[in-house]
């Protein structure tokens, strides 16, 4: 559930996902809310209006754990999710579709953070491993 508020006051509420909620990502401009769920989506909210503005899956992406964390590249057009299966998918937000699937790693992959000048992609799975993209 997505709250909204202004000095204390309630005035927006939505469900975001069928599971509990692993993940939560501003864009760098504040006008989207990206989130991950344990029911493996990926929902892009307009902060203007608290809707839903964009779904991401992919068939073999399964979040990893319930402290997963995804990101929005810095110049919020991408993405980037780590999965239980090692791999690391990233999306599109504009075509809301898989442009690249990273594989690398040999664990699940809890963490994806991008650099503020955009490269490199930053990843780390659970034995500590950790992997950079340019």
């Amino acid at each position: 559930m997505i709250k909204s508020s202004d000095k204390g006051k309630l005035f927006s509420e939505v469900v975001a996902h069928s599971l509990s909620i692993t993940s939560i990502s501003l864009s760098r401009n504040g006008n989207v809310l990206l989130t991950s769920g344990r029911d493996n989506v990926h929902n892009l909210f307009d902060m203007r209006t608290i809707e839903v503005c964009g779904t991401l899956r992919a068939s073999g992406n399964r979040v990893a754990s319930n402290w997963s964390r995804l990101c929005i590249s810095a110049d919020d057009s991408y993405v980037a999710a780590g999965s239980a299966d090692g791999s690391v998918y990233v999306w599109s937000i504009s075509q809301a579709k898989i442009v690249s699937t990273l594989k690398e790693h040999t664990s699940f992959v809890l963490c994806c953070s991008w650099s503020g000048l955009g490269k490199p992609l930053a990843t780390v799975d659970r034995n500590g491993t950790i992997c950079t993209w340019t």
